[in-house]
Order: structure tokens, then C-alpha cells, then sequence
């Protein structure tokens, strides 16, 4: 799904990627908030201020300080996933929402929030998270007549506990109900997968952010996150879209200056938009990975571990293709950990990617200044650094359950 003076819609979504042309205009200043690696709870203030612009700065700081409690409660959901059915962080009452298919699992929950002075509340639903995913990717490769009008745009809705299915206004009828699918209006939103050309830039070592380029210098994407397999080798991770096959070779810079190795698999399809590359060069053996690229040169922050969002988190991208000179990622705010609209993906409002953002790597940034590897940038509004533009990730617990994510 590259530009070759050609458009791919479907479901009203318009899908766009690069070819080799040189970027001819530089992108519009947006304003918001970016990591630059100091004040976390500054930048989440921000993220907060700019999604939630009726949020004062008083109410937009104590959002971020109450997410001080985020880290572990995310550590106890992960020992205890097969009950927990979603979650989201409301920044007007600084409370945190997760859904519990135990009550025990709910009261492990409250009691942290209460040990962090944070208020948790853990409804009981009838769905967990892996129930509501595994329904929603059944009903996206399925056969029915609902399945072929959402044309794959099925998400989840996790504050209702229910799988949402987007089908254009003009195909909605009665027949198309299904028990548990709540049925919505296709946003009709104008998208495009952020593959790119035109970056004179390497390094001598894997971070998330890295301009990556394939073996004909025709595909141009960016590094999300490193990882081992259970062979201990290291695979390199970029977005689905960006490859045109098993064995494609990729390397970084603008030639292959330094080849980081071949496509071993590669998804996209549903939520998942993934390319996973074996890292065959020796020079990388030595080499740490687990790090996130924070600004320009080579700044780089450690990535803590893997993790996941919440509804109302804020992410940052390490993805810089048109401006790798930028001081600071940007962040915005979560708004849907499963968007119907897009495949299921996660949608993030504040921050519209730029050609080029591809695979970079979202993570959460929490008030401690932790960064967690969280999704692979997949796509954003049609253009670049569109004025409170949206942007869709591909999470990373969608897909190969097999890697151990670098850390450093």
C-alpha cells in the first residue's frame, strides 16, 4: 500500500502510502505536547490540555499525577489478564475505570488505587478483553452479512463491554443485527499508511524511531521496537504495510549503508499491521537495543518493558521521518484502545503522523518518566501534521505472543 499515483478506499477509508518523490513542503507547525525526556508529568499535562482543551490546568496536572497509580496497576492486570474486559483513565475525575470479569481481580485492583490515593472503580462485566478481541477478529474475517459490510472495520467499545462493527450509513438495515455487535456509522475519516521516502540518516544502533528502508530503496518506514525470539534472535519490528514480502531485505540509512536483515513474517490484516525482520548483520550482535530515539542526534531514552493502553492514556511516537530534527516526541491522548472505524486499531487524537512514521514505535509515558513499548504506528489522517489530527497503532499484544521485547 504505497503511492504510485494510485488510491485504495475502502469502507470510506482512503489508504496512501509512498513511493520514491521527494518531500516537497515542509509540514505545518502543530502545537501539543512532546517528550523531550525531562518533566513527564509536564508532557502528560500538556497531552491532557490539548485533548481535553476544557480541562484546567489544575484539573489537567492532578490527571497526570494520579497516574503515579497506572505502573502497577498495569503490572496486577497483566498478572491477572484472562479477567480483565478493558479499561480507561477519566482526566476529569482522575479515577481510573477497569473492567473485571472477577471480583477478586477487581478488589486486587481497588485496593492498589487505594494504596496510591487513587480512586478505581472495577465494574463487573460478562466479556473479557481476549473474549471481546477474539469475537471482533472472527466477525472481521467472517461471512455474514454484517462481516462483509464492516469490510474488516470491527473494534471494541470497553466501556459497554461490546464488539462494534462500522458499516458505511447507506448499507446500515435490520438484517444486519447481531447479538453482542453494537452496529455504528462508518466515519467515513480519510486515511493514509505513513510509508514514506527521503532520509539521509543511520546509526549505529537499533531504536524505535530509526528510518528503515528496504532493499530497493523504494519502501521508507521507521523502527518500533526490538525483541528476541525464542531462538535469542534478535528481530527487528516495523508496520505490515511497508513490505512487499517474505525475505525482503531492509536496511537503515538511504543506502544500504549498514543491512539489518530480511522479512521473516509479516501481518496486516485486521488490527494487526506487522513486519518482523530477523537482525542477520553480526555488527548488531553487540549492539543494545531497547532504547526509543527522544530528539534529534542520537538521544535516546531506555524502553522499560511492554505494555498496553488505556482509554485516556497518553502515547508518544518515536517517529521523526519529515522532522528528524525536532526536540521531543510527540504525545497525545488515547481515545479508543479498539476503533471500530479503523480495523480495530488503536486510535490516538492530538497528533496526526507524517509520511515516512510507519512502524515507529508508541509508547506510554508514565508520570515516573518510564517508557513502555506499546504499538507500531500504522496510520494517520490523509497529509501530514494535520491541526488536531488522529493516528492509528497496531498494539502490540495483537500479534507475535512469541517475542520478549528489549529492554534497556
Amino acid at each position: 500500500m504505497f503511492r504510485k499515483n494510485a488510491v485504495l478506499a475502502v469502507a470510506g477509508i482512503s489508504i496512501l502510502g509512498v513511493l520514491a518523490a521527494p518531500a516537497t513542503a515542509a509540514p505545518a507547525k502543530v502545537t501539543g505536547a512532546y517528550d523531550t525526556g525531562t518533566d513527564a508529568v509536564a508532557t502528560i499535562t500538556q497531552a491532557y490540555l490539548t485533548s481535553h482543551p476544557d480541562l484546567t490546568p489544575a484539573k489537567a496536572r492532578a490527571a497526570a499525577q494520579a497516574q503515579t497509580a497506572g505502573e502497577d496497576l498495569k503490572a496486577e492486570i497483566s498478572k491477572q489478564w484472562k479477567s480483565f474486559g478493558g479499561g480507561w483513565f477519566d482526566p476529569y475525575t482522575a479515577s481510573y475505570h477497569l473492567a473485571v470479569t472477577s471480583a477478586s481481580a477487581g478488589k486486587s485492583l481497588a485496593a492498589i488505587g487505594a494504596s496510591k490515593g487513587v480512586k478505581v472503580d472495577t465494574p463487573l462485566v460478562a466479556r473479557s478483553l481476549d473474549q471481546l478481541n477474539a469475537e471482533a477478529e472472527a466477525l472481521r474475517n467472517g461471512t455474514s452479512a454484517l462481516a462483509k459490510a464492516a469490510a474488516g472495520n470491527v473494534g471494541i467499545d470497553v466501556k459497554t463491554n461490546q464488539v462494534v462493527a462500522a458499516v458505511p450509513a447507506a448499507a446500515r438495515r435490520a438484517e444486519l443485527s447481531q447479538a453482542g455487535v453494537s452496529v455504528v456509522n462508518s466515519p467515513n475519516t480519510a486515511v493514509q499508511a505513513d510509508a514514506c521516502t527521503d532520509r539521509a540518516n543511520c546509526d549505529d544502533f537499533l531504536a524505535a524511531g530509526l528510518i528503515l528502508r528496504n532493499g530497493t530503496g523504494q519502501h521508507w518506514c521507521s523502527l518500533g521496537f526490538t525483541a528476541r525470539n525464542a531462538n535469542n534472535q534478535r528481530i527487528t519490528l516495523t508496520a505490515g504495510h511497508c513490505s512487499t514480502g517474505i525475505g525482503e531485505v531492509w536496511s537503515n540509512g538511504t543506502a544500504t549503508i549498514r543491512t539489518v536483515g530480511s522479512v521473516s513474517g509479516r501481518i496486516d490484516a485486521g488490527v494487526s499491521d506487522v513486519t518482523r525482520i530477523v537482525s542477520t548483520n553480526a555488527f548488531y550482535d553487540g549492539v543494545n537495543s531497547g532504547k526509543i530515539y527522544i530528539g534529534p542526534g542520537s538521544a535516546t531514552a531506555p524502553v522499560k518493558g511492554k505494555s498496553f493502553f488505556l482509554v485516556n492514556d497518553v502515547a508518544c511516537l518515536s517517529a521523526s521521518y519529515t522532522n528528524p530534527a525536532r526536540a521531543g516526541n510527540p504525545c497525545a491522548t488515547v481515545t479508543n484502545t479498539s476503533d471500530a472505524g479503523t480495523r480495530g486499531m488503536v486510535r490516538i487524537d492530538g497528533y496526526d503522523a507524517c509520511g515516512g512514521d510507519s512502524g515507529g514505535g508508541w509508547y506510554w509515558l508514565a508520570p515516573s518518566g518510564n517508557r513502555w513499548a506499546t504499538a507500531l504506528h500504522s496510520r494517520s489522517n490523509t497529509g501530514c501534521n494535520v491541526a488536531n489530527g488522529t493516528s492509528w497503532a497496531s498494539p502490540l499484544t495483537a500479534f507475535y505472543s512469541d517475542l520478549t521485547y528489549e529492554v534497556s
